[in-house]
Formats: structure tokens, C-alpha cells, sequence
């Protein structure tokens, strides 16, 4: 599946997801372009570093935290709005299943191995998170000429 694809599947995605969560129907699109941000972003980085599944992980929770901080600003919204929903195509859903029917299976060295490696990507998109929600609010608010 091409990356064109992928961005616009996540897109899509993340305005359902946003439906969900319940966001107002204004701010839905702008969602969805956080998610797809968050998803292209990942996979540039994967594309130019094929082995940095963390450091995908981690630029593009920060991109999804940047992109978001600069719309809520814009739309006079709380972040979280657009930062959840966002992230949703970096959730390590597949691991969280793995290390679940690993462990019911028996395969509890799968499982913790599972478990790690999806322990670790939820580490990485906080850590992603809170470097860029630490940094000052001056820096996303665009100002008038």
C-alpha cells in the first residue's frame, strides 16, 4: 500500500475515532489532518531510516503535539482536541493483541516480549507528547502584523 494511501486511510480514521470522542463537528477535518500528519510523518522517517521504528514513533507523536498546539491556538480549543485523536494511528494496537493472546495461549515469553516492545512505543509517544506540551505556549500562538 503506497504512503498517498496510508495518510488518506488514516485521515479517515482519525475522523471516525474523533466522532467517537465526540468532537465538534467543526474541528473534525482539522482531526483528521493531525492524524494523517502524525501517520506521514512516520513514515518518512521510516522511510529514511528503515530500522528507527522508535525514532518514527517519537517525530511523529511530537509533529501530531506541534501541529496540534499551533490549530488550538488558531481555533481557541483546548489542544487535546486535535493531540488525542492524532495519535490514534501510532497505538500499538497489534502489540496490545499479541502480548494478550500470547498470554492466554501460554507463550508467556512471547508475551513479555510483546508486552516490552508495546510498553516501549506507548513510552516513546508520551515522551514525544511531553517534550513539545513542555515548551512555552508563546511559541505556537501566531501574531498579528
Amino acid at each position: 500500500m503506497t504512503i498517498v494511501i496510508q495518510v488518506a486511510l488514516s485521515f479517515v480514521g482519525t475522523i471516525a475515532f474523533s466522532v467517537l470522542f465526540n468532537v465538534p463537528r467543526k474541528e473534525l477535518l482539522l482531526c483528521g489532518l493531525t492524524g494523517a500528519v502524525c501517520w506521514l510523518t512516520y513514515q518518512l522517517v521510516l522511510l529514511a531510516f528503515p530500522e528507527a521504528l522508535t525514532a518514527a514513533t517519537f517525530f511523529a507523536a511530537s509533529a501530531v503535539t506541534c501541529i496540534s498546539r499551533f490549530i488550538s491556538a488558531l481555533r481557541r480549543m483546548p489542544a487535546t482536541i486535535y493531540i488525542i485523536p492524532g495519535i490514534i494511528p501510532l497505538v500499538p494496537g497489534i502489540g496490545i493483541y499479541y502480548t494478550m493472546f500470547s498470554a492466554i495461549m501460554g507463550d508467556y515469553t512471547d508475551a513479555l516480549l510483546w508486552g516490552f516492545h508495546t510498553l516501549r512505543i506507548a513510552g516513546i509517544i508520551a515522551l514525544g507528547l511531553l517534550v513539545v506540551l513542555t515548551l512555552p505556549r508563546k511559541l505556537f500562538t501566531i501574531r498579528k502584523i
